[in-house]
């Protein structure tokens, strides 16, 4: 990989990496109010639409920034990147279907508590990836 692509690599790690790290502990530190305000956000028409728009800008700049599949940590950003365009498309075009998928998801219990715990963990390895790890060039 280049110098530039490891760069390029580790400054989004830093940012996603305690992003996850974030998002992941206040959903498992606050798993019952997930269970009102996501349906809450999704319900809200306007709300869901400006959150689309954000995570659809979210997702295009960090596309835009990294897009290469050369590591591990590189092809999660990208996936990552990748998937939150999908769902910033999806809440401007079908919130509702969204919100049948964030309902089921809900009601899987252990499984919902999992995937916070995928996220801090993913989010942990990037942080270390970002801010830790020497550069290999």
């Amino acid at each position: 990989m280049t110098e530039s692509k490891t760069a390029t690599t580790q400054f989004c790690a830093r940012i996603v990496g305690p992003l996850l790290v974030v998002v992941g502990a206040v959903v498992l530190a606050r798993w019952n109010d997930m269970q009102m305000l996501i349906p809450g956000i999704l319900g809200d028409g306007p709300l869901a639409f400006i959150t689309g728009v954000f995570t659809l800008i979210c997702g295009l700049t960090l596309f835009a920034g990294h897009h290469h599949w050369t590591t591990p940590p590189a092809i999660v950003i990208s996936l990552l990147a990748i998937l939150t365009i999908v769902r910033g498309v999806v809440l401007l075009f079908a919130p509702s279907f969204l919100t049948g998928l964030v309902h089921t998801f809900l009601n899987l219990g252990p499984g919902a508590l999992l995937a916070g715990a995928i996220s801090l963990l993913i989010g942990a390895w990037l942080t270390f990836v970002g801010w830790f790890r020497k550069p290999v060039a």
